[in-house]
């Protein structure tokens, strides 16, 4: 009986003590809670009243790719339409990102630009993340072409996950 007992014992023990067994990140993923490390496509919605978006960054080699089309984001809030390219950071288990300033094609005269912050998840093996952020809309001034003056801001929710582990660059 004690031997059953301490081979069992046992197994649990090797069975727990592996790396990242504890909850921390596994060696070799430059911090990331995933096996895998931070490399991967990632895919994210944006929400507020009446607004919904869509938010795309793709990582190689731990940093964010130059891959416009993998790297975007569009939104579309009180009738307007606005998309264009991110920039996009995770450093361990938090995901920072800025959404370039766009026009809306429709409505030139308005405009957009917007961050986020968001915590990948520790124990999650899909990557996924929630966070927040703000959308700040603009309108062009008329009486000074180019100019843009605030508009309305939206504070959004954020919730998204990694997509696939691989990525070509």
């Amino acid at each position: 009986m004690k031997a059953a007992f301490s081979l069992i014992a046992l197994i649990a023990t090797i069975g727990l003590a592996h790396a990242g067994g504890f909850g921390g990140p596994p060696p070799f993923t430059n911090g990331s809670p995933l096996v895998s490390g931070v490399d991967g496509s990632y895919s994210g919605t944006l929400t507020a009243e009446n607004t919904v978006g869509i938010v795309r960054f793709t990582y190689s080699n731990n940093i964010q790719t130059s891959d416009l089309t993998g790297n975007s984001y569009t939104i579309f809030s009180e009738g307007l339409v606005f998309g264009g390219p991110n920039q996009v950071t995770i450093a361990d288990t938090a995901i920072t990102g800025v959404l370039e300033r766009d026009t809306d094609p429709a409505f030139s005269n308005t405009a957009m630009t917007g961050y986020f912050t968001a915590t990948l998840e520790q124990n999650s093996s899909l990557g996924c993340f929630n966070g927040n952020g703000i959308l700040q809309f603009y309108i062009e001034d008329v009486d000074n072409e180019g100019t843009y003056l605030n508009f309305f801001s939206k504070d959004v929710k954020v919730t998204g996950l990694r997509n696939s582990q691989s990525t070509s660059s």
